[in-house]
């Protein structure tokens, strides 16, 4: 897909980088765009294909030297280094769970928690609440009229949904029925709600690493909630319509196991 200055104003998924990111690039933005834009008040900064082969290591082993190889032109990586722009914390705590793994296993085994580590970094969403089990209970349950229609007023005022995966954000640049993230519920103060969304984004950040690390979500199997995006109220038209939420093949109900 050709490089899309607007892409921000494609759909409500994608709307929030509007407020947030400092990219206003005519034609694909250059690795040293990037590293210019985003990387300075990072820990890392962004290689080309060229550079992470001479290093001769594995992907995490790189981030773990501060090295994040990034395809030119390519939306999966833009995302991923935007990802690294929003949640810069949270994501050199995923690396370091990698690393912890490569050490005790080495780099080619990919143990469970590795496994859970990736999906949350390619896929996932968090959730951000006043109350936690108030919405993990329905989440659980794939109580969809619950979550979508009978609490629809809530979400965007103290529901807020943040993407956090970068295939999420590749995906949603043509969104499709089908469309899941796979959540972290995550509590917030009822300040944290109101603030200006770059000091909001902030604050989320420091707030999800801290989770995550306390919790050792990741140690856990199944950890992770999924959520049709496309039934956010507020992200995708047809939603509003109750008729959209009684599409099962989406809208899947628990499965006994």
């Amino acid at each position: 897909m050709d490089w899309d200055l607007a892409f921000t104003g494609r759909n409500a998924i994608l709307a929030p980088l509007a407020e947030l990111i400092p990219i206003n690039s005519a034609d694909w933005p250059s690795l040293a765009e990037l590293n210019r834009q985003l990387a300075g008040p990072l820990p890392v900064r962004f290689i080309d294909d060229d550079h992470f082969a001479e290093l001769g290591c594995y992907y995490e082993q790189a981030v773990a030297h501060g090295l994040v190889p990034t395809r030119s032109a390519n939306w999966h990586d833009f995302f991923g280094a935007l990802i690294w722009y929003l949640f810069p914390r949270t994501k050199v705590l995923l690396n370091r769970l990698h690393m912890v793994d490569i050490a005790a296993h080495g780099a080619k085994q990919r143990t469970p928690r590795r496994d859970r580590v990736t999906h949350f970094d390619e896929c996932g969403l968090v959730l951000a609440v006043p109350e936690g089990e108030e919405i993990a209970a329905p989440l659980r349950e794939h109580d969809w009229p619950g979550l979508f229609l009978r609490h629809r007023a809530r979400w965007g005022r103290d529901w807020q949904p943040f993407v956090f995966g970068h295939a999420l954000y590749e995906q949603a640049l043509a969104p499709f029925v089908g469309l899941t993230g796979k959540c972290v519920v995550l509590e917030m103060e009822p300040a944290f709600f109101t603030l200006p969304p770059a000091v909001r984004q902030a604050r989320l950040d420091s707030s999800l690493a801290e989770h995550l690390e306390q919790s050792a979500l990741f140690d856990r199997p199944r950890p992770l909630l999924p959520l049709p995006l496309l039934g956010i109220p507020g992200w995708w038209p047809a939603n509003e319509d109750p008729a959209f939420y009684l599409n099962r093949d989406y809208f899947r109900p628990k499965r006994n196991r």
